[in-house]
């Protein structure tokens, strides 16, 4: 995977997750961006993840390890918080 540079992080934040209230699966990564847009956890390491059917919000320790929960919440809120900082947007809407 790394000679495609694709890493650890953005593997686990491109995993599908199972919404525990309704049962769908969404992607991570496109939860983040879309649905927790204006939140301003979502740029410092928020370790819940929120269903883009429901709107339920979940802990990620449900579905992974503790350390992959925080270390995957970090790589979002940081790609997240790039984006803002490039495109001279607010994390806070």
């Amino acid at each position: 995977m790394k000679r495609y540079g694709v890493n650890k992080n953005l593997f686990d934040s491109n995993r599908p997750v199972t919404c525990p209230s309704c049962g769908n699966s969404f992607n991570l990564f496109y939860s983040r961006a879309k649905v927790c847009t204006g939140c301003p956890k979502s740029v410092t390491g928020c370790e819940l993840a929120r269903c883009v059917y429901c709107d339920t919000e979940f802990p990620l320790n449900n579905i992974m390890s503790k350390f992959d929960s925080r270390r995957t919440s970090n790589y979002l809120g940081s790609v997240v918080k790039r984006y803002y900082d490039t495109f001279g947007e607010s994390e806070f809407r």
